[in-house]
């Protein structure tokens, strides 16, 4: 059964196998397009249309479009309403990638069923198994999700493969986030070292300024018009910012007509002035790229060998320049749309072939017996993106010995942002509030922003369990043992302990998403739509 590595992007999504001569191949779609823009036309009633198609329609019919929605996914406060149906986040990233599934089982005439998806490398759990999910409501068996930039390391050492152990730092600017990542690359083994990154930074950001730019310049030739109601004028500005974005990476200047209410106005960008416009978004992915390499350094990585651009944004030369300045290294493109597809169709076929212990298991996936050890044999690590911890009293509050309810408490963070997967905290001990406490409720939370705080404020709860039946007359600050695991998959195990009794809780979490009930829901809903591109 051939597996499949899919680039769910903001902006744009691809799919790529694993060919029988072990080659990753991105395969094209119904367009004969490598790419396909994730882009969502809600035609009418259980009628979908995807892709190019869609971003089209968009000009017509703006308020029956989704775009950009990777950057909702895992979020619980957003829905899409059509035609007296509901949609999250999720629903609507497993359109795309049944489009992609279907297109692809149309080319190599097999079905699409086990995959990768990718995701940014700094998505939280919650945003991980959001992707996962829209996987299993497009029918799909999903084997992992894999960050972005450690598919992006995969490819490359793929197609250019180094002896001796190698530090890459991947520079990966989408449509819709940004990660930059160190990754030790160590013959057939790939290690994250550390990760940072903007889930709200991309390319988009550069469309908006753009589109800004563009508009001023209408409304200073033609001061008494107002266009910005105009859904459609809107639509199609955003279009042209996109295509002078896109255009200036090989041009030093690019002109476009702006119509409305029968009055055209002409406006030139020029690339330095594109770059001035952007220079603070450029800025803060150089400031992230900079800490990145910091971390690395703290964690013994004492030079970069290599510098791997990824992403359609990394096309813009003041990128390349700005890194080599930074770092004194001269970038290397590696095919910025398409690398993180075949690098996750290989890591795809590596998942098959260490979850299928059979003795058969070339035979199945119609590989050699020699590819599929050498498949076995490989190590991929990631680290978590997000700090874990429990939320604990602060004893040295006033409040604490009389009213602990009230009185301030924090986060200890049990599991860093770091920490390489699969991982184990072992024991760390808590304490009870008070004297005769007869069980304690653990809470669980995840950091929020890219620095680590111990304020609740800072930190999202995503779970909690509760300790019960302690020993009577146990006084306040008798010691609780919890330990955190988190499997690689991204699977939290919570553990705690009094040890005086054994009384003990254990529970697991799967961070974010819809329980089972709506994912299956929302997989009979989806698979009822009528899906074209």
């Amino acid at each position: 059964m051939t597996a499949f590595g899919i680039d769910l992007g903001t902006t744009n999504s691809c799919i790529a196998y694993v060919d029988d001569a072990g080659r990753p191949v991105v395969l094209r779609n119904a367009n004969l397009e490598y790419t396909t823009p994730s882009v969502v036309y809600f035609e009418r009633k259980e009628s979908v249309v995807i892709g190019s198609a869609a971003k089209n329609a968009a000009l017509l019919a703006p308020d029956r479009v989704v775009q950009l929605i990777k950057r909702q996914i895992g979020r619980k406060d957003v829905e899409y309403a059509f035609d007296g149906t509901t949609y999250t986040p999720e629903s609507i990233s497993a359109l795309i990638l049944k489009d992609l599934a279907n297109a692809a089982e149309r080319q190599l005439g097999t079905p699409v069923r086990e995959v990768v998806i990718t995701v940014p490398a700094y998505f939280g759990v919650a945003e991980q198994q959001a992707t996962r999910q829209a996987g299993e409501i497009a029918g799909l068996t999903v084997l992992d999700v894999l960050s972005e930039p450690v598919a992006a390391a995969i490819s490359r050492q793929e197609q250019h493969p180094a002896s001796g152990v190698r530090h890459l730092l991947v520079y990966d600017l989408g449509g819709g986030t940004f990660d930059t990542t160190v990754i030790k690359v160590d013959g057939k083994d790939v290690v994250t070292v550390c990760t940072d990154g903007d889930r709200r930074l991309g390319g988009a950001d550069w469309d908006e300024k753009i589109r800004r730019f563009l508009l001023d310049a209408f409304a200073e030739q033609h001061p008494r018009l107002d266009p910005t109601a105009d859904e459609g004028f809107m639509q199609d500005l955003w279009i042209k910012a996109e295509q002078v974005k896109e255009e200036l990476s090989n041009a030093l200047t690019r002109r476009k007509n702006l119509r409305f209410a029968g009055q055209t106005a002409r406006v030139e960008l020029s690339r330095s002035r594109l770059e001035e416009l952007t220079a603070d978004l450029l800025d803060r992915t150089m400031k992230i790229t900079e800490e990145t390499v910091e971390k690395a350094g703290r964690e013994g990585v004492a030079e970069i060998d290599e510098i791997v651009l990824v992403g359609g944004m990394t096309r813009m030369p003041v990128v390349a320049d700005r890194l080599e300045r930074l770092l004194g290294r001269t970038p290397r493109q590696h095919e910025p749309d398409l690398a993180v597809a075949r690098g996750a169709a290989m890591f795809a076929l590596i998942r098959q072939t260490q979850q299928d212990e059979s003795e058969h298991v070339a035979d199945r996936l119609g590989i050699t017996k020699a590819q599929a050890e050498n498949m076995r044999s490989r190590r991929v690590t990631t680290v978590i993106p997000r700090g874990f911890g429990v939320k604990v009293l602060d004893h040295n509050d006033p409040l604490a010995a009389t009213q602990p309810l009230r009185a301030r408490s924090y986060v200890i963070h049990l599991l860093p942002a770091g920490t390489p997967l699969p991982a184990d905290t072992g024991p760390v001990v808590a304490t009870t509030a008070m004297d005769n406490q007869p069980g304690i409720e653990l809470e669980v939370w995840e950091q929020n922003g890219r620095e680590i705080s111990a304020e609740l404020a800072d930190n999202t709860l995503v779970g909690r369990g509760m300790l019960l039946g302690l020993p009577p007359r146990l006084p306040k600050g008798t010691p609780i043992h919890v330990t955190f695991a988190m499997a690689a998959t991204g699977l939290l195990s919570v553990h705690a302990t009094e040890p005086v009794s054994g009384r003990e809780v254990r529970f697991e979490l799967q961070i974010g998403g819809l329980d089972e009930a709506a994912v299956d829901q929302a997989r009979t809903a989806v698979a009822r739509h009528d899906i074209s591109s």
